[in-house]
């Protein structure tokens, strides 16, 4: 404090108004530095100049892949060592409410889908963007950080496609184990409360508006017949609720911090970053033996033990399966990659989509203009305003041909934007609008706070596929989204519209709000306003990643065809090689699937455990 003295012009002693000051600025510098994760250090450099081995070698620390990486390395006769591309996730990604500014940065792997005229018609060249994490913490170090699991009926579809052990019942153990829960609206007997990954509600605040559009929203869908529900991962169902989110004290709580920082120091516990796995050792007899690695324009190969198992996610993992001769023999074969095992690798790709053109301006109660230094003291001080990712947490399930029925097929999802936010144009940057329609959304915002109403689709029928553009690892893989091939998809997400429009007709919208339907610039124009084939266009113009695909490498029993790996997680045709990530999920969940993911490295710490040790851990 001392060391402020005399800094100042005219300054003799300290008064009161610079202690204060004094014990203000201390305040913010000890809140920034909270912020701040110590992960475990980098040992590349010392095993790439070595010939060290490992039991197991884990491709990924994501979501799955750090929990993966904790629960393994609590054998400690084992040797853990985990691969991650990416560094140390930078202090924005702590921010909840900044996670969108690190989208189309070196922390992302900024993958874009290819060309196609049935959807993304409005984003630059026909194509959406998909980001993906590359740092520790992989996607949960970037997404909207909420806590929800899925349907009950996801898992249990699951095992009647020949899953044993992957039903509701069953995982259940493992989402209460991951999990600390810290929340005000939950049901207890459904949780844990000794997980690594902390669960708390997200900090309410003023500045951004989100307590007012929370309660706005919440009262809208309750005025069409849906009930408030205070704990969806209690079985979820259809209804309106507030989901807690991966936060503690207001700080995002990645799985990277949750799972090894932790364990920072564990001797059995090795971290590679900024480490590219280009391909997985395979023997002539078929076992996996380890990976090769290229750091700094060094290539190095890289033992393991007993397995490799892939964390990679939907995309990164059919991809290095396919570099390294698993998948499609007739297209590894169009790329001269010698073919392994034949498997389908890339395909059964789903995600989650939603529309993003649709608007609630607010109309009765404005939110004032607020300087972005305001916001900033706000977190650093008390932790609201940053803290939360807006009113993305405020969701609606609900079935669009039977309101009430408790496995609905559309999540609406909701993001409030004050005037004039600059999040919004960082947002419509980040998901590849060209300006001219960036325009469009922002003159809606010049005067009014809008609401970003999302329907998003739960359980798509369409399916894409990852591909291979080439054998060159550094290459980016070819994503053909499958978005809107099945009509199915078209007809529910015409319901959904239809069921914004009544949500936009109820006393509680019309007396606070203006419906908004962004337009296209080149198309829908001729239609007739409010008819399917109106809002078909609508819809092939808008829709939009979630962030979730899953699927890629396909789990299932061996006499299904598609699968890759079967229900220990163990790929087909090749002895110590699993996959553990979203890759691995037959149908998409219900939900935002982080957390399914987390769970999935959980149980499958535990598969391994049983087949090393022959001791019941699942």
């Amino acid at each position: 404090m001392n060391s402020l003295n005399g800094t100042c012009p005219n300054t003799v002693s300290i008064g009161f108004t610079q202690v204060l000051f004094s014990q203000l600025l201390s305040t913010l510098v000890n809140s920034y530095c909270d912020i701040n994760t110590v992960y475990p250090r980098d040992r590349s450099a010392e095993i790439m100049q070595s010939n060290e081995e490992f039991d197991f070698i884990v491709v990924g620390a994501g979501s799955a892949g750090s929990a993966l990486a904790n629960r393994l390395s609590e054998e400690s006769s084992w040797k853990i060592l985990v691969i991650e591309a990416g560094p140390d996730p930078p202090i924005e990604s702590d921010i909840p409410a900044l996670g969108d500014t690190l989208l189309r940065t070196k922390y992302d792997w900024n993958y874009k889908v290819e060309k196609s005229e049935q959807s993304c018609r409005s984003m630059i060249g026909n194509q959406c963007i998909w980001p993906r994490g590359k740092f520790l913490g992989g996607c949960s170090s970037i997404n909207a950080l909420q806590y929800v699991r899925g349907n009950a009926r996801d898992y249990d579809t699951w095992e009647n496609l020949g899953n044993p052990g992957w039903n509701y019942e069953n995982v259940l153990k493992y989402f209460k184990k991951l999990e600390s829960v810290n929340s005000s609206s939950i049901e207890e007997e459904a949780h844990g409360f000794e997980g690594y990954v902390h669960v708390e509600d997200f900090p309410e605040g003023d500045l951004l508006g989100n307590k007012f559009s929370r309660e706005l929203l919440v009262e809208l869908y309750q005025e069409l017949g849906l009930p408030f529900v205070n704990d969806m991962s209690a079985g979820q169902r259809s209804g309106i609720t507030t989901a807690p989110g991966t936060v503690k004290n207001g700080v995002r709580w990645n799985s990277a911090k949750a799972y090894l920082a932790p364990i920072k120091d564990r001797q059995n516990l090795s971290v590679m970053k900024e480490t590219m796995v280009t391909k997985i050792l395979i023997d002539r007899n078929k076992k996996a033996r380890g990976v090769e690695v290229f750091q700094n324009n060094v290539y190095k190969k890289i033992i393991a033990k007993k397995e490799v198992i892939l964390a990679a996610g939907a995309l990164n993992s059919p991809q290095l399966l396919m570099l390294s001769g698993i998948g499609p023999q007739d297209h590894l074969k169009e790329l001269n990659i010698p073919s392994i095992s034949d498997l389908k690798v890339g395909y059964n790709l789903q995600d989650h989509i939603f529309l993003i053109n649709l608007l609630a301006k607010i109309t009765s109660k404005d939110f004032k203009e607020v300087s972005p230094l305001d916001i900033l003291y706000s977190y650093l001080t008390k932790k609201t305003e940053l803290g939360s990712v807006s009113t993305l947490n405020t969701m609606a399930y609900v079935d669009t041909q039977n309101i009430t029925d408790d496995f609905p097929d559309i999540q609406v999802l909701h993001l409030t934007f004050t005037v004039k936010s600059d999040f919004l144009r960082t947002y419509l940057q980040s998901v590849n609008f060209p300006e001219e329609l960036i325009k469009k959304y922002e003159k809606e915002n010049e005067k009014h706070s809008v609401i970003n109403i999302r329907p998003t689709l739960l359980r798509p029928k369409s399916q894409g596929r990852v591909m291979l553009q080439s054998n060159n690892p550094f290459d980016q893989p070819k994503i053909i989204s499958g978005y809107l091939t099945e009509s199915d998809d078209v007809k529910t997400f015409i319901r959904a519209m239809k069921f914004i429009h009544n949500l936009s007709n109820t006393e509680a919208f019309k007396s606070c709000c203006e419906f908004v339907e962004i337009q296209p610039l080149n198309d829908c124009e001729n239609l007739e306003p409010l008819t399917d084939e109106y809002y078909e266009c609508l819809i092939r113009n808008f829709v939009q990643t979630v962030y979730h695909p899953v699927g890629t490498c396909k789990m299932g029993p061996g006499i299904d065809k598609d699968a890759v790996v079967d229900p220990r997680l163990k790929v087909y045709g090749v002895e110590g090689l699993r996959v553990a990530d979203a890759s691995i999920m037959p149908t998409i969940v219900s939900g935002n699937t982080n957390i399914p993911t987390i769970m999935i490295g959980e149980k499958a710490a535990d598969l391994i455990k049983d087949d090393w040790f022959n001791v019941n851990y699942i």
